[in-house]
């Protein structure tokens, strides 16, 4: 898939802004997540830590956009994933008019809502991929291991199948001597560089099967004539003599699919180019709405009145913003896109019915070379017997494994973010140690970066670069894991720390635990001003009315809290 973004030079991967994400039940409107901020860079481990219940999971759930609607939905707030807004078309998609905490009326446009998901779909797994917590509920019981991560690779990776198997039908002495040359050129002190050499073009070629005996060819013989005949049989060895004609039209018809893809992300980016002031007047409006039914509930007629004409007014400023964009570039690609469908239509109906009537035939070659992808990644994740696992069942194979298959069909399509959510909760201590210097070794290899999400602080020591602490829908601290584990500034942070168990100087007898007072507050009815507030050994007044910001207060460390009244200086 193309980039995203013309911002490659950014140094976040994943930015999140003010996300605001609510869950409207019958009892009332659970705040999960009130104006989340964070930030991950390139190739970095950023870890999330906080009591359950607090939204990490639902942070998680938002920047991959699977809140479950109904009952949840992402009320306001950005995404870029490498640069792009996922969540740009929000107020597009749908209306929420909150009349009172229990009257929640939702209006739903099924034109964006289907674009939305079709864009999702191409970037979800491809650019950014999720280790589930529970790996026993993530998998589907009645499908093999094998065939769950073959899918993942088939829907993302169309196109680069097809050209591995040309290019291994097609393969040349030329192609053949050009690599020979290359790896002889190498000194013998350069074995890593080899390895990934050979790597890199038996994946290129779709020549993955003899990579281990091209490596001991390359250390075991010198001259160069006899390797490169032994090079040009085992490659022969691999060509299955498939018609290369019908994958040819196969290519560019999958071409055609990414140059409409792409031309659906232009055409939302124009769009919210254009209606950027209109986005920013219907946040205000939600704002507006929502404060209004908190003033209905309290029956404040003095607040009621003021925010009905705040609303009214907000209306009359949207449609006027409507009346002066001119969208004649997004009329454009809107009729570009019709014609690039009708296109595909007329110049591939042949192979679309093939597709239809015939898919296992034609699908045949590329689920063969989507399983010696999977196999490589069950090697990758280092689990025993691969060859017997990729056609196991679920309920076959123990937690671990479980959550191995998870992280190899997490990185069938090597995507740039990973979102591990607890991915060692369950498992035994052993397991725990592999799974986690797995995650670290896959980080280093593919340079990903990571969101661990997990409530184990030592674990949060070991694994992350950064940290941010969770408090009810809130991010109240961040910082480096050296800065949050030797100068935590919040004092529910500190409050986590102390609740470690410590072994005393001299190691002799034991130190009393420290507990946090009070419990986890009812998210349906928050606490006003900080969150945190009712449980806060330093409370004062101006917590319980204002809620605090996040604010730098050393190098790359920010904290919400009163106790560093600098609330100007916004981070």
């Amino acid at each position: 898939m193309a980039s995203l973004t013309n911002n490659s030079d950014s140094q976040y991967y994943v930015r999140v802004e003010n996300l605001v994400t609510r869950f409207f039940t019958a009892r009332g409107i659970v705040k999960a997540l009130d104006g989340v901020s964070l930030s991950i860079n390139k190739g970095e481990i950023f870890g999330l830590v906080g009591e359950s219940g607090c939204g990490k999971s639902v942070t998680a759930n938002s920047i991959m956009d699977l809140i479950p609607d109904p009952p949840g939905r992402i009320v306001s707030g950005n995404i870029y994933i490498d640069g792009f807004n996922i969540i740009s078309d929000l107020e597009k998609m749908s209306t929420i008019n909150v009349k009172s905490e229990t009257n929640v009326k939702l209006k739903r446009r099924k034109r964006y809502i289907k674009r939305h998901n079709y864009i999702l779909s191409r970037i979800r797994g491809k650019k950014i991929a999720m280790i589930f917590q529970e790996p026993f509920l993530a998998l589907n019981p009645v499908i093999t291991v094998g065939d769950q991560i073959m899918e993942s690779i088939m829907l993302h990776d169309r196109i680069g199948i097809t050209n591995s198997i040309i290019r291994r039908e097609t393969i040349k002495p030329a192609d053949i001597d050009a690599f020979v040359d290359d790896i002889m050129a190498m000194k013998s002190t350069e074995a890593d560089a080899r390895k990934k050499l050979i790597n890199r073009w038996t994946r290129q070629f779709g020549l993955a099967e003899i990579e281990l005996s091209l490596t001991d060819l390359f250390e075991n013989e010198k001259e160069r004539d006899r390797i490169r005949s032994e090079v040009m049989r085992l490659a022969a060895s691999e060509q299955t003599g498939i018609k290369t004609k019908r994958l040819f039209r196969a290519r560019e018809y999958y071409k055609m699919q990414e140059d409409l893809f792409e031309l659906n992300l232009k055409q939302l980016e124009i769009e919210n180019e254009l209606e950027r002031d209109v986005r920013q007047l219907s946040s205000r409006l939600t704002e507006a709405r929502t404060s209004l039914a908190a003033a209905r509930a309290e029956k404040n007629e003095e607040d009621i009145g003021r925010l009905n004409a705040e609303v009214a007014a907000l209306k009359t400023s949207i449609k006027d913003a409507n009346s002066k964009i001119d969208r004649t570039e997004a009329v454009r690609l809107r009729k570009q896109i019709r014609q690039l469908k009708t296109e595909i239509v007329r110049k591939h109906f042949a192979y679309v019915l093939f597709l239809k009537l015939l898919r296992k035939r034609a699908e045949k070659p590329f689920k063969v070379e989507a399983r010696k992808r999977a196999l490589e990644l069950l090697q990758l994740v280092n689990i025993a017997e691969p060859t017997r696992v990729i056609d196991s069942y679920p309920h076959e194979l123990s937690g671990g494994m479980q959550q191995r298959v998870m992280i190899a069909m997490a990185l069938s399509s090597n995507p740039k973010l990973l979102i591990a959510d607890e991915p060692t909760t369950a498992l035994d201590v052993t397991t725990q140690a592999q799974i986690l210097d797995l995650i670290k070794d896959l980080r280093n290899v593919t340079e990903s970066s990571v969101l661990f999400i997990t409530h184990d602080l030592a674990v949060i020591a070991e694994m992350c670069d950064r940290v941010g602490v969770m408090y009810a829908g809130n991010l109240v601290e961040e910082a480096s894991s050296e800065d949050i584990f030797f100068d935590a500034k919040h004092p529910y942070t500190q409050g986590l720390l102390k609740s470690i168990p410590k072994v005393p100087d001299n190691g002799v007898g034991f130190q009393k635990l420290s507990s946090i007072p009070g419990g986890v507050p009812n998210l349906i009815t928050p606490p006003t001003g900080c969150r945190f507030h009712p449980r806060c050994p330093f409370k004062m007044d101006i917590c319980e009315k204002e809620k605090p910001l996040l604010v730098g207060v050393g190098k790359n460390h920010k904290v919400a809290c009163w106790l560093y009244p600098d609330q100007g200086k916004v981070n």
